[in-house]
């Protein structure tokens, strides 16, 4: 009898502890405080390293691999659409930047870097949009908020070329 409650004890300890008890599902205790691999995170590692040297083809190539092996990554897919828009892969740097935002539709990120992308390519429609669900997503006082909010405004001061 002593046996089988300290069994149960340990077994409700135990259950607990991975958050079964508490609704919270078998692995969210465990999950939580370090949700992506070290391989993953080396990875990311690398590809931001490069990206701080300005070594967009490294940075390409790595973001590239990684996420081939995490295809559901939206950060690592806004790192790649910015690392390609750099090294001027412009339609590529726009099919990153779009399945960032297909992962996370609130990638403030991936908003703001697109807009800027839109402006390069003359739609500020577009650019304008993004900003909009930036407001939208963070208001008119977050980083990339205010980034894309000066890009637009620099490009409306920019001269236009006449061809």
């Amino acid at each position: 009898m002593h046996s089988d409650r300290h069994f149960a004890h340990g077994l409700a300890r135990y259950l607990l502890a991975l958050g079964l008890l508490a609704g919270a599902g078998p692995l969210a205790a465990v999950d939580v405080p370090n949700r992506n691999s070290p391989v993953e995170e080396r990875s990311m590692r690398d590809a931001r390293v490069a990206l701080a040297a300005s070594q967009w083809t490294q940075a390409v190539e790595l973001l590239q691999a990684h996420v081939r092996v995490y295809p559901e990554d939206a950060d690592a897919f806004n790192l790649l659409g910015y690392s390609l828009r750099q090294s001027g892969q412009r339609t590529a740097s726009q099919t990153a930047y779009e399945r960032a935002l297909q992962i996370d539709p609130a990638h403030r990120g991936a908003h703001e870097y697109m807009g800027e992308l839109m402006l390069t390519l003359g739609r500020r429609d577009r650019a304008l949009f993004h900003l909009g669900e930036l407001e939208r997503l963070c208001g008119t006082s977050c980083q990339e908020y205010l980034q894309l909010k000066r890009a637009v405004d620099g490009a409306n001061a920019a001269p236009t070329k006449r061809w």
